[in-house]
């Protein structure tokens, strides 16, 4: 049930196990935090889907059609059998490049509020920074870019744009074509969060990967995929841990991302090892640049900056994310 709980897929092994009748084998008292756990995230997606309808609402109203994505748009598209059975965090939506500014001082102006505001211009960023708001569900993510810059040559917003999927019940709103799910999918898990570096996978996407292999072949996927054999070693841990079909062949590639992975949950020295040289590769080579670019360029980054290196709270705030970077 931790690992479950830390992968956030409690709802979902609630209900297979209830489908599966095997609810009788488990203690009350864990069948009712369960239900509960399920009941509480069913009623959370009730309501992120009223605010879908309402952000659609409102950026139609300005002319500009959304493309909701990852567990929201598979959410409104009916991917899951049950609207309970996915937790999701944020909404991420994508708009073209010329509305995306506009798109975000329309929810500005409805209310929502920057959450940890950022100091590179806006049009260079993936996405508009994260905006809540005290009376709604969930916070937004206004994208331009709909994944990392490093990744938009093979899957850029022109490419899904062009190919994006109208949402029967839901006018005026759109979510990627089913093979650009099953792309965006393994791009998120493995290559913008490491998961093939590291040898990790987040039972959450392989769920989300299994769903959608009933609506599109995998094999055509691995064909078509700009990185072939890393997808085919992320769809070959897919298969042994949800027997969703794929390549009956096994590269290389595959047999080391299997080792690793297996190593990362039978050995805890072999997990933090594994991490030190990531840790301290994304810290060098990807944290020190991107900071030195906003202290050079921009004031009131750098005063910030100034203020945190002489902030001892700082110093354990992020010695935690590292420590929990390292240790999984």
């Amino acid at each position: 049930m931790f690992t479950c709980s830390n992968h956030l897929v409690l709802p979902v092994i609630y209900l297979k196990f209830k489908a599966h009748d095997l609810l009788g084998y488990l203690p009350e008292v864990l069948v009712q935090h369960l239900e509960e756990i399920y009941s509480l995230n069913r009623d959370r997606n009730l309501q992120i889907i009223e605010q879908i309808k309402a952000i659609t609402a409102t950026l139609n109203q300005a002319g500009i059609s959304p493309l909701f994505m990852k567990g929201t748009g598979n959410l409104v598209d009916g991917v899951y059998s049950d609207v309970g059975e996915r937790i999701i965090g944020d909404i991420d939506f994508l708009v073209p490049e010329k509305d995306f500014l506009t798109a975000a001082e329309l929810f500005e102006k409805e209310g929502y509020e920057i959450c940890f505001p950022a100091y590179l211009p806006y049009d260079q960023m993936k996405h508009y920074p994260r905006l809540w708001k005290e009376d709604v569900i969930a916070e937004i993510e206004i994208h331009r870019l709909p994944v990392t810059l490093k990744y938009t040559t093979h899957f850029s917003a022109d490419f899904v744009l062009n190919s994006k999927k109208s949402v029967a019940g839901f006018p005026g709103c759109y979510v990627l074509a089913d093979d650009h799910k099953v792309i965006l999918n393994f791009i998120h898990s493995q290559l913008s969060n490491s998961g093939h570096a590291l040898g990790t996978v987040s039972l959450r996407d392989v769920y989300d990967n299994y769903c959608l292999s009933k609506l599109v072949d995998p094999q055509w996927i691995a064909e078509i995929s700009p990185f072939e054999r890393k997808y085919n070693a992320y769809s070959t841990i897919a298969r042994k841990l949800l027997g969703i079909p794929i390549l009956d062949k096994l590269s290389l590639t595959s047999k080391v991302f299997c080792w690793k992975h297996d190593q990362n949950l039978i050995s805890p020295f072999f997990r933090i090892v594994n991490r030190i040289p990531w840790a301290i590769g994304v810290f060098i080579f990807i944290v020190i640049p991107m900071k030195l670019k906003e202290f050079i360029n921009y004031k009131e980054a750098r005063q910030i900056i100034i203020h945190k290196f002489g902030s001892k709270d700082w110093y354990t705030h992020k010695l935690k994310i590292y420590k929990k970077k390292i240790t999984g």
